[in-house]
């Protein structure tokens, strides 16, 4: 497969397009690319199957990592089952992403006139776009939530200890002071 891909690259492309094996959920994937920057394109064709979203962490977490702002992540995928079924692949692309990207489909009417249709054995191109850090709807994963909802609970903690060792410096200052006067 990766063969194929560069020669087509070789063929069609300009000198800076690549063709690299990829492992999701890599640790660092733009440096194991070869990447400075985040890239402006990320293809993939039929890498999403069945319907466990704990399998897919770590193709949402290769996703993530490999988008900056302006990243458009394109994700070809024929459609096996119907929308509904148990078994198709709907809920990686409606569901699983949504913490993270938007998304939308390229019209039937893009594709080759071949592939201009619907229902199961159909092509699909799913578009995404990273959300924005401002978007309302958060970006962080349950984890995340957790550690700063932890870390808000030790700095509130921490806060509470120095308030309480300001009041009792401020209390032991006063005693003194009355100690003081009264020796007077």
């Amino acid at each position: 497969m990766l063969k194929l891909l560069s020669e087509n690259i070789r063929a069609n492309a300009n000198t800076e397009a690549s063709v690299e094996k990829l492992v999701w959920g890599a640790d660092d994937p733009l440096r194991k690319l070869g990447l400075r920057r985040h890239p402006d394109l990320v293809m993939a064709s039929d890498v999403v199957y069945g319907n466990d979203p704990s399998k897919w962490t770590n193709l949402i977490q290769t996703m993530r990592d490999l988008s900056g702002p302006n990243t458009l992540v394109l994700i070809a995928n024929v459609q096996r089952y119907p929308i509904h079924h148990p078994l198709a692949e709907t809920k990686f692309y409606t569901e699983s992403t949504a913490a993270y990207f938007e998304r939308s489909e390229l019209p039937v009417s893009c594709l080759h006139p071949d592939f201009q249709r619907t229902g199961a054995g159909n092509c699909v191109i799913h578009v995404f776009r990273p959300k924005s850090r401002g978007d309302k709807r958060s970006r962080d994963t349950g984890e995340e939530k957790s550690d700063k909802k932890e870390k808000r609970k030790k700095e509130k903690k921490k806060e509470k200890k120095e308030k309480k060792e300001k009041k009792e410096k401020k209390e032991k200052k006063e005693k003194k002071e009355k100690k003081e006067k009264k020796e007077k």
